[in-house]
């Protein structure tokens, strides 16, 4: 796991400066400040790690890295999606009461979100002949979720600073790819059960919006002094479900005994 760890470590410095070299022309032609080359180093090492330690841990059988790109690539326009999704439902949120108009916003961010995502993998990627283990639900899903989270770190961090971009790196990122292991782990048992299927589904949706919502909920209540601790509290249960998930799909691989015995 240490060795894992590390390589997956030193993927993402090594292709976060392949980013930062090729952003760079952007600093001679005077769109792009130096520190703003930071910037995105900050917002893009996160995501690109993450993908790197998964995909390393999937030791069994590993998924081919054009369609890893693919799901990369669809959650990144997603965010696009998501903006104007947002847009017109939240217009309709009026609630007088701050509490409940909070409650109102961070469940349609956290269902918005996730039925995007969620809507890559059923459709593009659940149907793949790659798809052809429990783990690989986790697999798909946290690409498809860096994406996603990649694309929205970039947004907000060029319109910020780096302590934003430090802040990120340590909620955000970390919160959509816990969101994203528990639904590709009901997702790959959804896809190797055929008996309990549909309800496997349903909970790769249910789960991940619930967390995602209470998640959101004790962020956006900041009048609330403190508040915020609930939300670092959801996030590290979603953390060790996460954990749990990835260690039992793992175990749960029919290549793991063929590897073995090689």
């Amino acid at each position: 796991m240490n060795k894992i760890f590390k390589t997956s470590l030193m993927t993402g410095v090594i292709v976060t400066a392949l980013y930062v070299v090729l952003f760079y022309p952007l600093v001679l032609i005077n769109i792009f400040e130096l520190k703003d080359l930071l910037l995105v180093a900050l917002s893009i090492c996160p995501g690109i790690f993450i993908m790197a330690l998964i995909y390393n841990l999937d030791e069994y059988d590993k998924e081919p890295l054009w369609l890893l790109s693919i799901a990369f690539i669809f959650g990144a326009i997603n965010l696009h999606l998501d903006i104007d999704l947002l847009e017109y439902f939240l217009s309709f949120i009026n609630i007088e009461n701050d509490f409940l108009s909070i409650g109102g916003e961070a469940l349609t961010v956290s269902i918005t979100e996730e039925v995007l995502k969620f809507l890559v993998v059923i459709l593009i990627l659940y149907p793949n002949k790659n798809f052809d283990e429990p783990f690989d639900g986790i697999v798909y899903s946290v690409f498809v979720g860096m994406g996603f989270a990649t694309a929205e770190n970039l947004t907000f961090v060029l319109q910020g600073n780096a302590s934003l971009a430090v802040l990120r790196m340590f909620s955000a990122v970390p919160a959509h790819f816990v969101f994203a292991v528990i639904m590709g782990y009901y997702l790959g048992k959804a896809k190797t059960n055929e008996k309990f299927k549909f309800f496997n589904i349903l909970l790769s949706l249910i789960v991940p919006i619930f967390f995602h919502a209470f998640y959101d909920y004790f962020l956006f209540l900041d009048f609330v002094p403190g508040i915020w601790i609930g939300g670092l509290v959801t996030l590290l249960i979603a953390f060790f479900v996460a954990k749990n998930s990835i260690i039992e799909h793992m175990n749960a691989s029919p290549f793991k005994k063929d590897k073995e015995k090689i």
